[in-house]
């Protein structure tokens, strides 16, 4: 058990009252986040034979092939840990290696250039080869990177777009494609246009992989978290390009699509089906039950444009809001009780006032990553758990989330939840692999006094023991040797979800032999044993 696992135990068993014990977890979460180191351990940052290769605050930043290559002998040499972080959108433990003999990198030069645009004879397609390391959105962390250099920008200029995006853009093509990400939509996913990726493994050889000619290894490797190897090139058959037509609008719960007939969420399970793009904010605390309800669809990008335009747009509205969750988050903690959610109420429907809908008609990658408009980075800097079930399980899923409310009203927490879906996927490790699925997306302001891991502990308890339930690999999840219903969440919980765990576990471990890639927290999320 580290040091900081057993100060979390002592807080709490000594901290009896929770007050005190909310501010002996945040100054631990505190400590945990500055345990993280993100550069890599200097002998490496000083190692002669790594001099030419660019580094920035402690990270090695390869700018071809022959680099990433020379990186994985240095660590193959040294036993050492290679991981790259691309944007730093997930949850740290699932990026940094957490030791005290690695490399970290982030892909530049030639991973972050479009390589290729190839139109089909119709003009209905193109194929587009780009480095992995390339930005789909702007990151506002990343200096470098900009609108114009960005891969929607520059595929959206000639012509062509992706059928998908996140609700923010930062991200990395590989970052997006290893955690499985995925934007709100039932109709539209990433794997529609993927065509093929490009991987240097552990053993530093390149290995290419076709979703026609290597079907087994694409479906494994495309989902796999960094544990495969270093993704450098992504080749996608893409559409033309399309705008998003759709409403957004302000419902009280009485009025919106979360009212259930005799148990049956019908409403909200037509929207997800009928609509091409949708995803809805439940702010379900006693004193404000309201919706804040998005839904989209594709249209020609030729008609009249009417943009659309988040709440937070505008730096003073995210100060406001960040001021409204900072109240919250301290009534919740020192008054507490019907009073607290009261106060929380009165603060929170300020900014979720009823309206009438709002109409936008814009082109794609302007309105699908909608909350690439707000300050998602700094004030607005969100943590989540994410949870994905099979679609015919949200009656299921709604009445238990219901039922925990009403018990116990402090845990609908201080922020929104995010409900949405996903297309099935053919990738082994994606949580929507073979079925369409229904997405429950507790929001933790960054900011907030507490430890995340407590709060979505609840939400765990109730939600994981739903036959079928799976989780984002990139966001928060429950420590193996957590109990849920009758499963220990581990390795055996995993195979029960994940159908062809064992054979991706065994193309891992050809691609990996040395386990160059393997973290701490991975090795302990898949049960993977130490080579002697």
């Amino acid at each position: 058990m580290s040091l900081l696992s057993k100060l979390l135990t002592l807080i709490e068993n000594i901290f009896i009252y929770p007050t005190l014990r909310v501010w002996g977890l945040s100054i631990l979460s505190i400590l945990r986040f500055f345990s993280y180191k993100s550069e890599s351990t200097k002998k490496y940052l000083y190692d002669n034979t790594l001099n030419d290769i660019p580094k920035k605050k402690g990270i090695f930043h390869p700018q071809n092939k022959e680099h990433i290559i020379r990186l994985i002998k240095v660590a193959h040499s040294n036993h050492a840990t290679i991981r790259v972080v691309g944007s730093g959108h997930s949850v740290w433990e699932a990026i940094y290696a957490q030791n005290n003999n690695c490399i970290h990198i982030i892909l530049g030069g030639d991973f972050k250039k479009i390589h290729s645009i190839n139109i089909s004879s119709d003009g209905n397609f193109a194929l587009v080869n780009v480095g992995a390391g390339c930005h789909l959105g702007r990151d506002p962390n990343d200096r470098e990177s900009s609108f114009e250099n960005s891969f929607n920008f520059q595929v959206d200029q000639k012509g062509y777009a992706l059928p998908i995006l996140g609700g923010m853009s930062h991200q990395t093509i590989a970052g997006f494609l290893q955690t499985s990400s995925s934007g709100g939509s039932l109709e539209h996913g990433i794997a529609d246009v993927l065509e093929e990726i490009e991987i240097i493994n552990g053993k530093g050889e390149t290995i290419i992989l076709n979703k026609k000619t290597n079907e087994d290894k694409f479906n494994a490797s495309v989902v796999s978290m960094g544990l495969f190897g270093v993704i450098t090139r992504a080749t996608f058959n893409l559409p033309k390009k399309y705008s998003v037509e759709g409403t957004e609008i302000n419902k009280e719960f009485k009025d919106s699509l979360l009212v259930n007939d005799k148990g049956h969420y019908r409403k909200l399970h037509d929207a997800l089906k009928n609509n091409e793009y949708f995803h809805m904010n439940w702010f379900p605390q006693k004193y404000v039950q309201r919706t804040s309800q998005w839904n989209g669809n594709l249209v020609s990008p030729e008609l009249p444009k009417k943009p659309y335009k988040h709440l937070l747009k505008e730096k003073f509205m995210n100060v406001l809001a960040a001021l409204a969750l900072r109240i919250s988050n301290l009534t919740e903690i020192i008054i507490g009780g019907n009073l607290a959610q009261r106060i929380i109420g009165l603060v929170l429907r300020t900014f979720i006032r009823i309206r009438k809908p709002v109409h936008f008609r814009d082109l794609w990658y302007k309105v699908l990553p909608n909350d690439d408009q707000a300050d998602v980075d700094r004030l607005m800097k969100t943590s989540y758990t994410e949870i994905w079930f099979p679609l015919e399980k949200i009656d299921e899923v709604m009445g238990t989330l219901e039922r925990l409310f009403r018990r116990k009203p402090s845990y609908a927490g201080t922020f929104a939840i995010e409900l949405y879906g996903a297309k099935n996927s053919p990738y082994w490790m994606s949580p929507s692999y073979k079925r369409d699925v229904f997405r429950v997306n507790p929001y933790w302001w960054g900011r907030n006094l507490g430890d995340p891991y407590e709060f979505f502990e609840e939400f765990w308890k109730v939600l994981l023991p739903i036959d079928g339930a799976r989780l984002h690999w990139g966001k928060y999840m429950p420590k193996p040797g957590e109990i849920y219903g009758e499963h220990i969440f581990g390795i055996n919980y995993l195979r029960h979800c994940y159908p062809k765990l064992n054979n991706w576990l065994d193309i891992r471990e050809e691609m990996d032999p040395d386990q160059i890639f393997v973290t701490n927290y991975w090795r302990r999320m898949f049960d993977i044993r130490k080579n002697i």
